[in-house]
Parts: C-alpha cells; sequence; structure tokens
C-alpha cells in the first residue's frame, strides 16, 4: 500500500465517522450551518479571547510581552491568508461534497461513471445550496480549494498565538478552533483531515517563525508597543476592532483588494 493510499484511507474512515452527525436533525443541521457561516459564532469567540488576552491585567506574562506577541500574531494571519489562498486554488482538491456527485472518466478508451462518495449533506445553509448546485451540475472554483485548508491556517495560528500570550485564553482559543471550526469543516464534507493538518501546520509553523524573530528584537520592541498602546487606548482598539474583523471573514476584504488589483493590472497591460 503507497503512502498516498494509506493516508486517503484515514481521511475517508475520519469523514465517515464525523459525518454521521449530519442530516440527523434539522435544528442541529441549522446550528452547525451557522457555526460554518457566521462570522460571530465561528470567529467571534477567538476575537473575544484575543482582547481579553491584550487587555488583561495580571497574569504569567507582562503586559508588554503579551501585546507583542499578539501583535506578532494578527501578521501571521494576514500573511498565511493569501499564501494558502494561492497555493488551494493551484492544488485542484475536489472538497467531499462534491465527489458525492456524479463523476465521469476514461477508463479503457470509454467514459465511466467514478465511485460516488457517499455524504450525509445539511439540510439546510450555504453548503446546502452549494450541494444542490453541485447536483444541476453548476460548480464554482471554490468547491475544488480544499487542499490545504486556509481556515485551519488561519484560525490555527490566531488561536496558538492566543495560546502563547494567554495560557487560559488560549486552551480556550484552541478547543474552539479545533472542535467547532475545524471539526464542523470535516463533518460536513468541506475538508478532509489531511487539508486540515497541513492548513494547521503551515499556520503555526510560520507563526512560530515570526514568534521566533519577534523575540529577538523585544527589548524595542515590547516597550515600544507598550508605550503605545497605553498613550493611545482608543487607536489602539480602534485598529485591534478592525484587524479582527477582516480576521474573521475570514479576508474577504484583503481577497477583493487582490483580485480588484490583478484585474486592474490585466487590464493596464
Amino acid at each position: 500500500m503507497s503512502a498516498l493510499s494509506f493516508f486517503s484511507g484515514i481521511d475517508q474512515a475520519v469523514f465517515v465517522a464525523a459525518n454521521q452527525i449530519v442530516a440527523r436533525s434539522w435544528a442541529v443541521d441549522s446550528l452547525m450551518a451557522m457555526a460554518l457561516e457566521s462570522p460571530v459564532v465561528k470567529a467571534g469567540p477567538l476575537c473575544a479571547l484575543f482582547l481579553f488576552a491584550w487587555f488583561r491585567l495580571g497574569g504569567a506574562k507582562p503586559a508588554e510581552v503579551r501585546r507583542r506577541v499578539l501583535a506578532v500574531t494578527l501578521l501571521a494571519v494576514f500573511l498565511i491568508a493569501p499564501v494558502t489562498k494561492i497555493f488551494s486554488e493551484g492544488a485542484m482538491e475536489p472538497r467531499p461534497v462534491v465527489l458525492a456527485q456524479p463523476g465521469y472518466g476514461l477508463r479503457g478508451g470509454q467514459l465511466v461513471e467514478s465511485p460516488r462518495l457517499e455524504v450525509r449533506l445539511l439540510q439546510t445553509g450555504e453548503l446546502a445550496a452549494r450541494s444542490e448546485a453541485l447536483r444541476q451540475g453548476r460548480p464554482t472554483s471554490n468547491d475544488f480549494d480544499a487542499f490545504p485548508s486556509d481556515h485551519a491556517a488561519i484560525y490555527v495560528a490566531m488561536a496558538l498565538g492566543i495560546f502563547l500570550a494567554c495560557r487560559l485564553a488560549g486552551v480556550l482559543a484552541l478547543l474552539w478552533t479545533v472542535f467547532v471550526v475545524l471539526g464542523l469543516r470535516v463533518a460536513v464534507g468541506m475538508h478532509w483531515l489531511s487539508d486540515i493538518l497541513v492548513g494547521a501546520a503551515a499556520g503555526a509553523a510560520l507563526l512560530l517563525v515570526l514568534q521566533f524573530v519577534a523575540s529577538r528584537f523585544a527589548k524595542r520592541l515590547d516597550p515600544a508597543l507598550l508605550r503605545w498602546s497605553e498613550r493611545w487606548p482608543g487607536a489602539t482598539a480602534a485598529i485591534l476592532f478592525l484587524l479582527l474583523t477582516e480576521a474573521a471573514g475570514p479576508m474577504k476584504t484583503m481577497e477583493r483588494l487582490r483580485d480588484l488589483a490583478s484585474s486592474v493590472i490585466e487590464g493596464g497591460s
């Protein structure tokens, strides 16, 4: 058995087990759809925990250290998002929900139907609408952007950064990320486990590298950041609000700006 077949088998086994919670109850499906689609439900807890760690009085780590760690965490989130998006758009990996639809391939010079994946589909929400569009033969490019998961990269980087700044808030952030944000994406057929793991590893790796580099300049960064944030608390809170709102998207404004810049460049060439 090849390594690819081995990991593919694990992906399928984990998906089949997790997918059993779907389509059991319309109310439960509605809650899952809300957790997948609503930025307030999906990212709100992480944003609240980030702000708790930033403004917390006392704690094991001094305020200047926590704020440097959290500022670098935001930098990592904004850097990792476009990188994973580029890779996912180039990989063309179909989501599990896509493989639940009829497909055809060439075998022995003949067009034959490909094996279909048994998927329990959500009964409501955006994913249910996308599944219906797939059934009607109307896929979108996003249906083939499963690997790696940009959600895993962004949310793991955010949660791990919170953990490095404040253990209590970080543990809650990691639990929410693993079981709600990412676990549900596997259960409903938006990602394979391998998509999540690779995206999470990429996000964690970039975060840790940036934290290591920033720690080399801690003697300069920590006092400067603390002075600025305490001298301008209103401006600091406003900037954090805007950055966290964008990260909760995730990065929809940045994505649209990228598309706009590409169209302007292509139009001018």
